[in-house]
Parts: C-alpha cells; sequence; structure tokens
C-alpha cells in the first residue's frame, strides 16, 4: 500500500505487476526503484536464485561501479527489457 502510495498509483496495479499479469513502463520502472531507494537494475536480479560465490561477485562487482557506471548499466539493461518486449508486443507479419 505505501509503494502504491509513494508512486501516486493503485495498490491492484502494484499487485498485478507483483504477480507479473502486468509489466511496468521503463518510466514506472525507474519511479518504484526511486521510491525503493536501489538502482532500477536491482528489480531485475534474483536474489532468490543466487548463492554462494556468484552472488558475492555480483555483489561486489555492482558495488565498486561509479555512479555514471551504474547509470549505464541501468540504462542498457532497461533498453534491453524495452526492445525484448517491444519484440514479444509486435503482432506476428504473416
Amino acid at each position: 500500500m505505501k509503494l502504491a502510495e509513494m508512486l501516486n498509483t493503485s495498490t491492484s496495479y502494484i499487485g498485478e505487476i507483483e504477480i507479473n499479469s502486468k509489466v511496468p513502463s521503463m518510466e514506472m520502472v525507474e519511479k518504484i526503484a526511486k521510491a525503493l531507494n536501489i538502482e532500477p537494475f536491482r528489480l531485475f536480479l534474483d536474489d532468490f536464485n543466487r548463492t554462494g560465490e556468484d552472488t558475492q561477485i555480483t555483489d561486489n562487482y555492482l558495488e565498486n561501479l561509479s555512479i555514471t557506471e551504474r547509470q549505464d548499466l541501468t540504462k542498457r539493461i532497461l533498453a534491453l527489457i524495452s526492445n525484448n518486449l517491444e519484440q514479444v508486443l509486435q503482432p506476428e507479419n504473416r
């Protein structure tokens, strides 16, 4: 409820994002990350499947990035996601 309130959106919309029935816009991804005080790319990391040494290496890599490098990485990830979504959502050319 608090997140929805912070984003000036409905709790049902946030719930639909959580259960993958809605795909947020890139603008909404950035708003969610800002509200959570995290870099947007962190929303796409699957912490539940990361274990052991891989987690430590990834965390060290991300923590050692400069602000500019983090912003660049975030932009690249968002662009990739956006391009993939556009391909998935385009009607097939038959």
